[in-house]
């Protein structure tokens, strides 16, 4: 166990290191990474002939979902900021966002305490952790809600097969919101599946969805593999981090308690 456990922490480490910088043209330099983020999304959206949404259409029903439920989540901690994607939720009456755990790559914040940023283009707000399992890498936080974002339905896929076709949308590197299809292609590291599709840094914790718009889980890291010089990545085997591991009878005692404001003990 301890061995998987240092293999998974090697791998989400590559994938969190592993940026692409396309920054757009008409992007300013002279704001916070918060801030020249979401200008950047705004403005790309200027510069670029795709509307952010998706027409609805059959083929097209979880790319909706995913792309109007996904947010970008900034942690602040002492070595810098670190950035990943999530995806917002209504679920008994609360809005929450799910991502990666390793976000918070130093210390695993306090539970109904520390929060992080949440971001789309058009707003942000602080949310507050309200679940969070290393071992599976996922981390749920309560968040005002959203009026730039759909929230998506917390349906998740009741089983898994070779060959699914799957969504996800999310924010890697320093680009506008992107979409990606891949296949369910099989066990991964651990309790992860593995997924034939492309994912580098800034993919983290993007809410990959079936075909039905039901939530299969978090992207959580990449394949590395051995090379002629050594370690490879291998961007086109991304891991995911199942969305039935959830703990649901803990997260609803957390939405609970944090309604009631009082502290939950782990």
């Amino acid at each position: 166990m301890e061995i998987l456990r240092k293999v998974r922490n090697s791998l989400i480490l590559a994938m969190g290191f592993m940026l692409v910088i396309a920054t757009p043209s008409c992007t300013r330099n002279d704001l916070t990474p918060e801030d020249a983020a979401i200008q950047g999304l705004q403005q790309s959206q200027e510069c670029c002939y795709l509307e952010y949404g998706v027409k609805e259409s059959v083929e097209g029903y979880a790319h909706k979902i995913s792309r109007n439920a996904a947010v970008m989540v900034h942690v602040q901690q002492s070595t810098g900021r670190y950035r990943g994607t999530g995806t917002y939720f209504k679920y008994k009456g609360h809005h929450i966002v799910i991502t990666a755990a390793h976000i918070w790559a130093e210390n695993p914040p306090k539970m109904l305490s520390d929060g992080a940023l949440v971001a789309s283009p058009e707003e942000k707000v602080v949310g507050q952790v309200v679940y969070f399992d290393p071992y599976t890498d996922i981390a749920i936080l309560k968040v005002p809600a959203l009026e730039s974002r759909k929230p998506a339905k917390l349906v998740r896929d009741p089983q898994y097969s070779v060959g699914e076709t799957v969504v996800y949308s999310g924010f890697p590197g320093q680009n506008s919101l992107l979409t990606f299809e891949g296949e369910l292609a099989g066990d991964g590291y651990g309790t992860d599946l593995a997924m034939h599709s492309m994912a580098w840094g800034g993919s983290s914790g993007s809410g990959v969805f079936d075909s039905d718009g039901r939530f299969v889980g978090v992207v959580s890291s990449i394949m590395v593999g051995r090379g002629f010089f050594g370690p490879q990545l291998v961007g086109t085997i991304v891991y995911v981090a199942p969305a039935n591991l959830i703990n649901m009878n803990a997260l609803r005692e957390n939405l609970r308690k944090m309604k009631e404001k009082k502290n939950a003990r782990f």
